[in-house]
């Protein structure tokens, strides 16, 4: 008799088709017991026993499945841990889901739902073979990006253009009116708002409202069915086609920092019932930023809890056992726990292969550097793989860089390949244009890459996403004209969003029709927009802002999947001025001069030539000599006094550029003041100025022929009251 054991090599985790039938593998160290469902056409469900165990991993083969089977898994947790197998449970590597997930009472695991079956209510993942996308990953020059964020329904839903059974969707997003805009904008990159399968909170859904942002995952995955017609699996990989072929990179914002199942005692619909390493928890007294369960995590300590294996076959424990909550969404995910960090890689590297994204925006990206519940730091494991994953490490990688747990505060913080969202730009930016008595020391730092923050040597000017607005606050418009947030709708009393906006209403709370009050507004939106979009940095536009999108107030509209939240295109011709103010703005950062072409002898971010034409070896720094100066309004330097005066409202750049023997002088005036300054162009030894950009109503535009600048040529330099100009030294003739 041959008692020897066994067993079949592993599968991929997942489900993964063979010649005959299809392999399923799932991964839990905390369960008993595993059982694969199988469901028909009709719900029938047919459970199987998971074969074989190799340490954490279950699997099994079933024979004659195909493609399109769906299927769930139950689990029977080990004595002390957390499940219930009453409670279908969607597989995390699934490739497709039959439906979104709909918040159900039955998805509750314990109390008076313990004993229900939540499988009628919940969505079954789908057997699917995916093969990688046919399409070309978008390959920018960093300083050349502009990065336009956008939400996938919000921004086709009221377009005229778009079939009305494409709007809000994945293929509203790639129908060619909308690409012919986005073109004509000029932005370079397009950073979707989550798309991955996400669900609303049960507090929303009591209360009749859901979540519209979607930052608030089930599974990474799949994309989410509220954009899709009939598959968002092909329906986004064709998205993103039509978004490549028209030139555009796709970033995606993502959430690996916590998932919408909540604090331990709400639902449990995938990780929580899988597997106890998912979340961070946490046994001790309860401290700020933790979620009480009355649950205790993992095995049970005979000191402190007392178990109970029900009749129902899970486990209920009685204890203080809590999840961390770092996300303020009940829950925190354990990156640095070895499955939970294969899970991220794998999801990382599925969003590239299968659908072709460029970048990914990492909300509450802290999270990613946190190993353990208080230790944070640069070099942890995951981000360590990203760094030197050969499909990973030079997709865009955008930080938002930080999170509500201990030492969150991150920014700065991340290597040299990330970008990070800089929140110190737009609460600078914010301050000097509403008059604040901040003075202009924080103004140009902003304006010329925070290096207070990035360090020079080991940071690119691109490093830096400089923002005036996200979709988590005000939009552009309602930034001038209101001084308090106005979220009512939210059901939180209003008492939601940032409080601390740095935004003014101009005379008016709200919408108005003076005219006075709106050029004031108008302008202050173009004093903002031309500031971010001559920085050096990466500017990051918020979709809307260019034709002035309100939400009447509502600073924190994830709640609001209404027209609060979707654009209005009819602005598109009311506020033609602002559009094109801002499309010619952007034509001229990628042709002609922004803050970003500076190169600085301190800094270790060169262009190099070869100067014998083919020797690799003999390259050095290409011969540009940028000197820059700081003015004051008399235009003469400025003093220590006045940096560090708070009411000094004025700020002039000069900057001359020597490359190849020619000379080009530009001069960027910054008043914030209300009065007029006026320089005298021998002051600069120069004959002759041409205003290039203002945004003071009399000169918005952009000079952009030859007879325009002549006309244009001035003796003197006039920076109009509250206003940014760009003036351009007229010896220098060549056209844009």
């Amino acid at each position: 008799m041959n008692n020897r054991l066994r067993t079949p090599k592993p599968p991929p985790l997942g489900a993964t088709l063979s010649e005959s039938g299809c392999h399923f593998a799932l991964h839990s160290s905390t369960a008993k017991k595993v059982s694969l469902c199988l469901f028909q056409a009709d719900g029938t469900e047919q459970r199987l026993p998971m074969k074989y165990r190799h340490g954490g991993l279950w699997y099994t083969h079933v024979e004659g499945v195909k493609e399109n089977q769906q299927y769930g898994y139950r689990i029977e947790p080990s004595p002390g841990a957390v499940g219930n197998p009453h409670k279908l449970l969607l597989d995390p590597y699934a490739m497709a889901l039959s439906g979104k997930v709909t918040w159900h009472e039955s998805l509750r695991w314990q109390g008076d739902w313990a004993l229900v079956d939540s499988a009628p209510q919940m969505p079954k993942s789908v057997v699917k073979s995916l093969s990688p996308l046919d399409t070309e990953a978008i390959s920018l020059p960093p300083q050349d990006r502009i990065i336009y964020e956008l939400h996938v329904k919000g921004f086709t839903q009221q377009h005229p253009e778009v079939p009305a059974e494409h709007r809000g969707k994945y293929l509203g997003l790639g129908h060619p009116s909308v690409i012919r805009y986005l073109q004509s904008l000029g932005v370079t990159s397009l950073q979707l708002m989550p798309c991955f399968s996400f669900m609303d909170e049960p507090r929303l859904v009591a209360q009749g409202l859901v979540n519209y942002w979607g930052y608030n995952p089930v599974h990474f995955f799949v994309p989410d069915w509220r954009y899709a017609v009939q598959d968002p699996v092909e329906e986004f990989r064709w998205m993103v086609q039509q978004l490549h072929m028209a030139g555009f990179e796709v970033i995606l914002d993502v959430v690996y920092n916590h998932t919408g199942e909540g604090a331990l005692d709400e639902g449990m619909i995938c990780l929580k019932g899988i597997d106890a390493c998912y979340y961070r928890q946490s046994s001790n007294p309860q401290q700020p930023g933790e979620q009480h369960t009355g649950i205790v995590m993992g095995q049970p300590d005979a000191g402190d809890s007392t178990v109970r294996e029900s009749a129902a076959g899970h486990s209920e424990l009685q204890a203080s056992g809590r999840y961390l909550n770092y996300s303020g969404c009940g829950n925190s995910l354990q990156t640095e726990h070895p499955t939970v960090l294969q899970l991220v890689m794998d999801s990382l590297r599925h969003w590239v292969t299968h659908y072709g994204v460029d970048g990914f925006r990492f909300d509450l990206a802290a999270s990613l550097m946190r190993e353990g519940p208080d230790h944070i730091g640069g070099n942890t494991a995951l981000l360590q793989a990203l760094s030197q994953d050969p499909l990973l490490r030079d997709r865009v990688l955008i930080a938002e860089p930080w999170d509500l747990g201990p030492n969150g505060y991150q920014l700065g913080s991340f290597s040299a390949q990330w970008l990070e969202v800089n929140d110190h730009y737009r609460d600078d930016l914010r301050r000097f244009w509403r008059g604040d008595p901040a003075g202009v020391a924080s103004l140009c730092t902003r304006l010329m890459g925070s290096r207070d923050i990035f360090d020079k040597q080991s940071r690119s000017q691109a490093c830096s996403v400089n923002h005036i607005t996200y979709h988590d606050g005000f939009t552009l418009q309602d930034l001038v004209s209101y001084r308090r947030r106005q979220n009512q709708a939210n059901g939180e009393q209003g008492q939601d969003g940032h409080a601390h906006n740095l935004s003014c209403n101009h005379g008016v709370e709200g919408e108005t029709t003076d005219s006075e009050i709106l050029r004031k507004r108008e302008q202050h939106q173009k004093n903002l927009l031309m500031s971010l979009l001559i920085s050096r940095g990466t500017p990051h536009l918020l979709a809307g802002d260019e034709f002035g999108n309100s939400q009447q107030g509502n600073n924190n509209a994830y709640c609001q999947d209404n027209p609060t939240s979707w654009l209005n295109w009819q602005q598109l011709t009311s506020r033609h001025s602002l559009v094109s103010f801002v499309q010619q703005l952007i034509r001229f950062r990628q042709t002609l001069f922004t803050l970003n072409d500076l190169q600085m002898p301190d800094e270790a971010f060169h262009e190099v030539i070869d100067p014998d034409g083919a020797d690799i070896h003999g390259l050095e720094t290409l011969d540009i000599n940028d000197h820059l100066c700081w003015l004051d309004q008399y235009g003469y330097p400025m003093q220590a006094p006045e940096w560090h005066n708070p009411e000094q409202r004025f700020i002039g750049l000069k900057v001359s550029r020597q490359s190849d023997g020619g000379a080009d002088d530009w001069l960027l005036l910054f008043n914030g003041s209300t009065n007029r300054v006026v320089f005298s162009g021998d002051k600069f030894q120069m004959e002759k100025w041409r205003l290039v950009v203002s945004t003071a109503p009399a000169d918005t535009k952009v000079v952009e022929d030859e007879d325009s600048r002549r006309q244009d040529s001035l003796t003197q330099v006039v920076a109009a009251a509250f206003s940014v100009s760009l003036w351009r030294g007229a010896e220098n003739q060549e056209s844009v």
